[in-house]
């Protein structure tokens, strides 16, 4: 009775950590520290460090509120390792050993679900085999990253819900998971949130009211944390969620969306459950055996009463797959997207969750015939994990590429800046090994960590640019950890104190580090404010406002609108701002500007009412500007308060600023531009008369 009990749950456990083992292996073959492929993972480590700290939602001492954690339940987790002595180094193997101990926990769920509903072990034992054979989940859950924890809660919800009536009120245990499985990420909230709306109802049709209100006890926990974040951080969903969605980009409209999301829906499925290369082996028959499984999934349920187990498993892995898509904007349009965006990460949580539907199209029928069926089931799963050995051990070279260039990389800048300049403040773009290993202050130019940044990254580089110039002395970065090629203005930059080149890829798959060689610069600010003043001479007459085009804050201020153009998937940061560099006869200036494709701008001016204005307004730049719209003679019309007043004509491009000016009647306090064409646009200055 003991071996009938407990082999088939060795099996899983043992198959499972063998590979949780040959991971670790692969990477220790190739650099003598374990690492993580991810640099995002060390996000987490330093959030549980500051916890451990007891500076919980902070990213470094001093630093405030950081609504940077996509998970905020897995640095929680963490954290207590930390406070017991896992620093440094030591935390990355405790991520490491939870991720794989939450990847056997995923096989031993599914393996327990399908188990007790299909009355079959062997085909529990097949089941849960098969949620853990996919090479891109293991990755995934081993990275370090809130992957193995989301599906481990996803599937514990649903054996859970195997013991409660869909109308009757959760226990204090389902609560339990379906609070935390909410906060493990932003899709598993909407899935929880599906999960207590229907729970509630029926529970209201068949106690009442406040019976109902039980269910909504798991919510509480989500809602404190979105509204910690938009109190303290001035939006719901943490910061990935607005660095990396649609709805905070430039040229976004719901034509846009729509589009997008209907193209890369269409895509993501036929590239997971049809196409040859998917990441599921076998993925034609894997979705078909899925589809009957949904069915039969169903029929139990309504049979069983046990509808919202079947609803459920049916819905979990669709909806975690459609939300990637419905929210997220990474890709380039060509080889990367949402979907297969480092190795599958986003959507590897809804993989194991297929595989419950398979198991239901396993379950055996009752009789004579259930152990060759049972056996059948096994054969077939130990085959297919056969299938997914060699995508297995490609994603292991993976894994361990990735180890080996954060390691290489931003590891060894964390350690650098620890041991030599140790408290000095850094800009940076990958934001986690860095700020865990250096443990001083940072400045996330891309916003995953660093509130209120998240806008200026999505607009460009002519953005970066203006943030940079407008940051207060004190505020400054003494370096940067940059790529050199990624920031777009060199000026910024002195001579490097520390290269980090990469080493020769071994991986099979395109490895995941950024560039190959990222540096450790001092900033220099020789430059700052170089274009902060009108180029020409206008005697008489000072500067009363200014709009600096691709400074947030400045267009902000203005209430500027510019057309900048309609968004399509895939658009470059490079599109929205650009810095352009000039010698002119005051010597190098630097400003960023923008292109403004259609129609015009509109912006406010903060001027003295009883003097006339004259707005000048700066042109110009490099006649070729990448990602930029080539531009010829434009006609610009000028409206004042909605009054045309004239036009400025605009000579093409031709490397040095252009700046053209005219005059405005006295009391002007919206300004609107109009063209037919597209024209570059840097600033605009008013300008008043200096005397009475």
């Amino acid at each position: 009775m003991a071996l009938k009990r407990y082999l088939p749950i060795a099996i899983v456990a043992v198959i499972a950590g063998f590979v949780v083992w040959a991971f670790a292996a692969v990477v220790l073959v190739h650099t003598p520290h374990m690492g993580l492929p991810l640099d995002d993972s060390y996000i987490y480590l330093t959030y549980a460090k500051q916890i451990g700290r007891a500076q919980p939602f902070t990213y470094y001492s001093g630093g405030g509120y950081s609504a940077g954690a996509t998970s905020a339940l897995w640095p929680v987790i963490l954290a207590p390792f930390w406070t017991l002595g896992a620093r440094g180094h030591a935390l990355v193997w405790v991520a490491y050993l939870l991720c794989g101990a939450l990847y056997i926990g995923v096989g031993l769920g599914v393996y327990t679900l399908v188990r007790r509903i299909a009355s079959c072990a062997p085909v529990g034992v097949a089941s849960g085999v098969l949620a853990i054979s996919i090479a891109p989940f293991a990755f995934a859950a081993l990275s370090g990253m809130e992957v193995a924890l989301a599906s481990a809660l996803l599937v514990a919800i649903l054996v859970l819900l195997l013991d409660r009536p869909a109308n009757e009120p959760p226990g204090w245990k389902l609560a339990a998971v379906l609070a935390a499985a909410s906060l493990s990420r932003p899709e598993a909230m909407l899935l929880v949130g599906g999960i207590c709306a229907f729970g509630a109802i029926a529970t209201w049709r068949a106690h009442g009211l406040r019976m109902a209100l039980r269910w909504l006890v798991p919510l509480a926990a989500p809602i404190a944390w979105l509204t910690a974040n938009k109190l303290f951080a001035g939006h719901w969903f943490p910061n990935t969620g607005v660095v990396k969605s649609h709805f905070y980009l430039p040229g976004f409209d719901w034509t846009y969306w729509w589009t997008t999301v209907h193209a890369q829906l269409k895509a993501m499925f036929h590239a997971l459950f049809w196409s040859s290369d998917s990441p599921l082996e076998w993925p034609r028959t894997v979705t078909v055996v899925a589809l009957v499984g949904a069915v039969r999934a169903i029929v139990w349920s309504i049979r069983a009463k046990r509808l919202l187990v079947g609803l459920v498993a049916i819905a979990a892995p669709l909806s975690l797959l459609a939300a990637v898509i419905a929210t997220s904007a990474v890709g380039n349009g060509v080889t990367v997207t949402a979907y297969t965006f480092q190795n599958y990460r986003y959507v590897a949580t809804a993989f194991p969750l297929v595989f419950v539907l398979v198991g239901f199209a396993l379950a055996p029928p009752a009789g004579r015939g259930k152990p060759y069926f049972a056996g059948a089931a096994c054969c077939a799963a130990a085959a297919f994990f056969y299938a997914t050995w060699t995508p297995m051990k490609a994603d292991m070279l993976l894994f361990a590429q990735g180890a080996v260039d954060t390691n290489t990389q931003v590891v060894a800048i964390g350690h650098y800046l620890h041991a030599k300049l140790p408290g000095a403040r850094v800009m940076l773009h990958d934001a986690g090994a860095i700020a865990y290993y250096g443990d001083g202050p940072v400045y996330d130019m891309l916003g995953l960590v660093t509130n209120d940044q998240a806008e200026v990254a999505n607009n460009g580089p002519g953005s970066r640019f203006e943030l940079l110039e407008r940051l207060p002395a004190d505020q400054r970065p003494a370096y940067f950890a940059y790529y050199p090629s990624w920031l777009g203005t060199a000026e910024f930059f002195g001579e490097p104190v520390l290269h980090t080149q990469v080493v020769v890829g071994f991986a099979t798959k395109q490895r995941l580090v950024g560039d190959l060689d990222m540096q450790l610069i001092p900033a220099v600010w020789d430059h700052v404010g170089t274009g902060e003043a009108p180029l020409l001479e206008h005697a008489g007459w000072a500067v009363a406002d200014a709009i600096d085009v691709a400074d947030i804050a400045s267009e902000h201020a203005h209430h500027w609108k510019g057309e900048l153009g309609r968004r399509h998937f895939g658009d470059p940061t490079a599109k929205w701002s650009f810095v352009e560099r000039a010698v002119m006869d005051v010597g190098l200036v630097l400003d960023g500007g923008r292109t403004i494709r259609a129609g015009g701008e509109t912006f406010e001016l903060d001027v003295d009412p009883a003097k006339p204005v004259r707005l000048v307004m700066r042109t110009g730049g490099a006649p070729g500007v990448p990602f930029q719209e080539a531009i010829g003679k434009v006609s610009l019309d000028v409206f004042a308060d909605e009054r045309r007043i004239g036009a400025i004509e605009l000579p093409p491009p031709n490397g040095p600023f252009n700046e053209l000016s005219i005059d405005l009647p006295a009391g002007t306090h919206r300004v609107r531009t109009q063209s037919a064409t597209p024209y570059r646009v840097f600033h605009w200055f008013a300008l008043q008369p200096s005397s009475p």
